[in-house]
C-alpha cells in the first residue's frame, strides 16, 4: 500500500477560490506549513439553543466586505441607532408581557447581574420544572416579520436572517414617530449595544484575537453582515445602515432556533433574557402552544436561572454574546485545526475529486479538545498526504481510509460528527501507511500544534494575567441599555478575549504533548520491528 508522504509539506495557508475558503494571515515560513482555513466544521449544529457562530449563520457567504479599507464600516456609533431602542424600562416590558398573556413568573428580570440583564429565582425552582410559557403569538419568525412589516414581495425575498433584520431596523426606526406595529414595547425595551464582534473597532478584532482561529470567523461575520446590509438597502435605501447593523447583533445574540418548528430561528421576548451558562442542559423550545424551559437543576429563590445555547466553545461565546467564561469553565472550549490538500501535490485535484465524491471537502475543520481529539482526523490527513504511484489508486486509499474497507459503507465522518453530537464513537477507516503512516500523520500534526502556538503574539504568562483579570467598575454604564464607556467596553473585551486564547493555547499545548508521546511510542516501535 502507497504510504503518506513524511518529507516537507510546503502546504500553503490558501486554497482554491471555489471553495470559498480564506487566508487568515498568521502563518510565517517554518519546516512545513499546513492549511489554517476555516471550512467545515465537524461539531454538532446548534439546533437547540441559540445560532451558531460560524458558517451556518453566514448571510451572504463569500461575499467580499471592506476590512481593511474602512474600519468604520465594522462598527457602529451609539447615535447609529435609532433613539428608541432601549427607552423602555423593566417595567414597561413586564406589562407588554402581561398583555401579550404571559403567566405568573417563578423569574424576575434583573439587569445589574455579572452577565447584565438575566432571569433570577423569586422562589424555589425544582429540577425539571417548566418555566416561561410564552405564547406562541408572541414570537418573532420570518413570517411573522413579513406580516409586520408590510414591505412588499422584495422582503419576503431575502434570507431569513435579513428578513429578521430588516424588520427590527424598520420598527426601531418607526419607534420616534410612534409608528411601531405589535412589538414596538419589546423593541423599545431590546439593548442598544451587546458587545459582541459587530462592535468591536476593526484593530481590536486583529490585535485581541491574533493567532486564534476566531480572528477568521470574526472578520468573516463582519464581511457577511456588511454584505447583508448592502443588499438590504439597495431595496430597501430609507433604511439606515446603522439600524441594520445593530438590528443584525441583536440578532446574533438573541436568536433561538426551535426545534419543536423545524428548526426554525424566532425572537422569543422574555426567554432571551436567559443567559448562558457552560454545561447547562435545559434548552428553550416551543411545547404545544407556549416556549418553555425545562430546568435542568433545582434553583433557590435569588439564584439566576440558566440556559443552555448549545455546546459551544468560548471562541464563539465571544463573537456572538461579548462574553467568555473564566478559564477551565467551560467544558466545550476547542481549538478548531484546519487542514486540507497541498495546492502544489501534483495529484491535488485529483484528491479533491475523490474527497468531494465521498461527501467531504479537500479543506476540513476538527476539533482539538483538552480530552483529545478525533482520529478521524488523523485518518483523513493520512489521505491528504499519500502518495500512490497513479492517481487510480485515490478511490480504493479513500475508501480504506474512510470507511476501513475498499467498498463504500459509512464514513468515518458521519462518526465524527455523531461523536461531536454525543453519540457513539465510531471507529470505521484507518490510517493509511501501516506504523510509517502514523508517525507521518503525528508529525504533522505536532508540528502544526507547535506553529499555532508560535502565532499567539503575547506570552502565555501575560495573556494569563490578562485573562485573570476582574472586570472593573466604571461610572456611567448602564447595564440595562448595554451603554458603557469605551474604557469599560474595551477592558471586557480585552479580558474575555483574552480567555479564549487562554483557553486555546491550553489545548494546543496538551495536543502537542500527547502526539509527541505517542510519536515516541511509534518510532520504537519501528525500531524494535526493525531489528
Amino acid at each position: 500500500m502507497s504510504t503518506p508522504a513524511s518529507g516537507a509539506l510546503g502546504l500553503r495557508a490558501r486554497v482554491d477560490r471555489a471553495l470559498g475558503s480564506m487566508d487568515d494571515g498568521t502563518m510565517g515560513p517554518r519546516r512545513r506549513h499546513y492549511h489554517h482555513h476555516h471550512r467545515r466544521r465537524h461539531r454538532r449544529d446548534d439546533g437547540r439553543g441559540r445560532p451558531r457562530a460560524s458558517r451556518s449563520v453566514t448571510v451572504n457567504e463569500g461575499a467580499s466586505g471592506t476590512r481593511g479599507k474602512n474600519a468604520e464600516v465594522t462598527r457602529y456609533d451609539d447615535a447609529d441607532i435609532p433613539r428608541g431602542v432601549g427607552s423602555a424600562t423593566r417595567e414597561d416590558l413586564t406589562r407588554w408581557l402581561a398583555s401579550n398573556g404571559l403567566r405568573a413568573q417563578k423569574m424576575t428580570l434583573e439587569s445589574n447581574l455579572a452577565e447584565g440583564r438575566g432571569l433570577v429565582a423569586t422562589e424555589e425552582i425544582k429540577r425539571g420544572e417548566a418555566l416561561l410559557g410564552v405564547d406562541a403569538s408572541c414570537l418573532i419568525t420570518v413570517e411573522r416579520a413579513i406580516a409586520e412589516a408590510k414591505l412588499g414581495p422584495r422582503h419576503a425575498e431575502l434570507q431569513e436572517w435579513s428578513v429578521l433584520a430588516t424588520f427590527l431596523a424598520q420598527q426601531a426606526m418607526a419607534l420616534e414617530s410612534g409608528n411601531a406595529g405589535t412589538f414596538g414595547e419589546y423593541i423599545r425595551a431590546l439593548p442598544r449595544r451587546t458587545g459582541s464582534v459587530l462592535d468591536w473597532p476593526e484593530d481590536e478584532v486583529e490585535t485581541l484575537l491574533k493567532g486564534s482561529p476566531s480572528r477568521l470567523a470574526a472578520a468573516e461575520r463582519q464581511e457577511s453582515v456588511n454584505a447583508a446590509i448592502a443588499e438590504i438597502r439597495s431595496s430597501f435605501p430609507d433604511i439606515t445602515e446603522g439600524a441594520l447593523r445593530w438590528a443584525f447583533d441583536i440578532l446574533f445574540s438573541r436568536l433561538i432556533r426551535l426545534d419543536a418548528m423545524g428548526g426554525e430561528l424566532a425572537l422569543v421576548p422574555w426567554a432571551d433574557m436567559l443567559n448562558h451558562k457552560p454545561g447547562c442542559a435545559a434548552f428553550i423550545d416551543l411545547n404545544g402552544s407556549a416556549v418553555n424551559l425545562t430546568t435542568d437543576r433545582a434553583y433557590a429563590a435569588g439564584e439566576q436561572v440558566w440556559a443552555s445555547y448549545g455546546q459551544r466553545p468560548s471562541s464563539e461565546l465571544l463573537i456572538s454574546y461579548g462574553f467568555a467564561p473564566e478559564v477551565g469553565e467551560n467544558p466545550d472550549d476547542e481549538y478548531s485545526l484546519t487542514l486540507g490538500v497541498d495546492v502544489n501535490d501534483p495529484y491535488a485535484q485529483a484528491k479533491a475529486d475523490v474527497l468531494r465524491r465521498m461527501g467531504l471537502s479537500p479543506v476540513e475543520t476538527f476539533p482539538l479538545r483538552l480530552n483529545g481529539y478525533p482520529r478521524q482526523l488523523l485518518q483523513y490527513a493520512s489521505f491528504i498526504l499519500c502518495n500512490p504511484d497513479k492517481p487510480s489508486e485515490l478511490e480504493g486509499l479513500a475508501r480504506t481510509a474512510f470507511t476501513g474497507s475498499a467498498n463504500f459503507g459509512q464514513s468515518i465522518f458521519d462518526s465524527v460528527r455523531g461523536l461531536a453530537q454525543g453519540q457513539a464513537r465510531g471507529k470505521q477507516g484507518v490510517i493509511l501507511g501501516g506504523v510509517p503512516g502514523e508517525i507521518a500523520v503525528r508529525e504533522m500534526l505536532a508540528d502544526m500544534c507547535a506553529e499555532a502556538l508560535s502565532a499567539y503574539p503575547n506570552s502565555l504568562e501575560k495573556d494569563k494575567g490578562i485573562a485573570e483579570g476582574r472586570m472593573p467598575e466604571f461610572p456611567g454604564a448602564d447595564a440595562w441599555t448595554g451603554v458603557a464607556p469605551a474604557a469599560i467596553r474595551a477592558t471586557q473585551r480585552s479580558v474575555s478575549a483574552a480567555r479564549v486564547r487562554v483557553s486555546e493555547r491550553r489545548i494546543l499545548a496538551k495536543t502537542d504533548s500527547e502526539v509527541r508521546l505517542q510519536l515516541r511510542k511509534l518510532k520504537q516501535k519501528s525500531l524494535m520491528s526493525g531489528m
